[in-house]
């Protein structure tokens, strides 16, 4: 993978997982008190629509990695491991955003959202893992 091709990868999954980890915060620990009980921070909804566009970037940068990265990094047998564990954590990163986006039943909504936030933060020590060079 080139240089600029890597720096703007990189770019693109900080920028999804710390969006998506600003949201939690603002989500959980970020209301305020209103007029009629806590509100929601002012700043949650933006998080969540730079994590959508975000996202939308991963889902295009990952269908890019897998025909410039992935495939030959398989065929090479090189960091099979931790190359496969992240790839598949984008995939299903990726169906449980679309769910949490088209899902009406709110016990669904909840046990997916739980999962989704818990495996994207579980994201970022894993892309250091596969990142992380060979000495």
């Amino acid at each position: 993978m080139t240089r600029g091709l890597r720096r703007v990868a990189q770019a693109v999954l900080l920028s999804v997982w710390a969006s998506g980890a600003a949201w939690l915060v603002l989500h959980h620990w970020g209301q305020r008190a209103g007029e009629f009980g806590p509100e929601p921070s002012a700043a949650e909804p933006w998080a969540l629509r730079v994590h959508g566009v975000a996202a939308t970037a991963t889902v295009a940068l990952l269908g890019l990695l897998y025909g410039l990265h992935v495939a030959p990094g398989w065929r090479a047998r090189r960091r099979r491991w931790s190359g496969g564990a992240l790839f598949g954590t984008g995939v299903a990163l990726a169906l449980s955003g679309d769910l949490l986006y088209y899902l009406a039943d709110e016990d669904s909504r909840a046990a997916v959202a739980l999962a989704h936030w818990a495996v994207g933060l579980a994201a970022l020590p894993l892309f250091l893992a596969h990142r992380r060079r060979r000495g």
